[in-house]
């Protein structure tokens, strides 16, 4: 019967245990998914934020072939027409400002644009790492608890068995001990 009851009690403990098991890896799914789901969104920022800049590289080369284009020109015309040459001249160099002005903008509004994309990616980063140290936590917790309220009682109750079985061996048991003998057992024992 004894043995039996030590058996329930084993069952038992390895269910919880197995049921702690179970809810761990649970929550590493949870965080496998979120981990899977950042990683998305970064890949999915970094499609968006690399057409910007091949756009941006894209009018920068046609800035300088504009720009070399109507340089060319604006000598023909100087050697023809010296007046209009100085209109046309002017004229150019503002456009050519102005490109270049606007230029300089888009690339500004891409590297901010990366800026803030790095930013919240390592927030979102700092706060997963938060909830992973607390899903750690709160295990560590769990196992200590089910250390104290479960196996404690156990091995009290397993001595307490014990100690009941060698009483009963002691009072019932058929072969008993010399008197002698037992008082030199005692004398040891102390």
């Amino acid at each position: 019967m004894d043995q039996q009851k030590f058996y329930i009690v084993v069952t038992i403990a390895a269910a919880i245990i197995a049921v702690s098991f179970i809810a761990q890896a649970a929550t590493f799914m949870f965080i496998y998914r979120a981990i899977k789901r950042l990683t998305g969104i970064a890949a999915s920022l970094q499609a968006k934020a690399e057409p910007l800049i091949d756009q941006a590289q894209g009018t920068v080369v046609t800035v300088k072939t504009s720009v070399e284009k109507i340089t060319a020109q604006a000598k023909e015309t100087f050697e023809k027409l010296t007046v209009e040459t100085r209109a046309v001249a002017a004229a150019v160099s503002a456009s050519s400002q102005e490109i270049s002005r606007l230029a300089r903008h888009q690339a500004e509004q891409i590297s901010e644009t990366l800026d803030h994309t790095n930013a919240v990616l390592q927030r979102q980063v700092t706060e997963l790492d938060g909830l992973l140290v607390r899903t750690q936590h709160r295990f560590e917790d769990t196992t200590k608890e089910v250390q104290i309220t479960v196996l404690q009682p156990m091995r009290e109750l397993s001595a307490l068995l014990v100690g009941l079985r060698r009483i009963l061996e002691s009072l019932f048991g058929r072969h008993r001990k010399p008197i002698d003998q037992a008082y030199q057992d005692e004398e040891l024992f102390i």
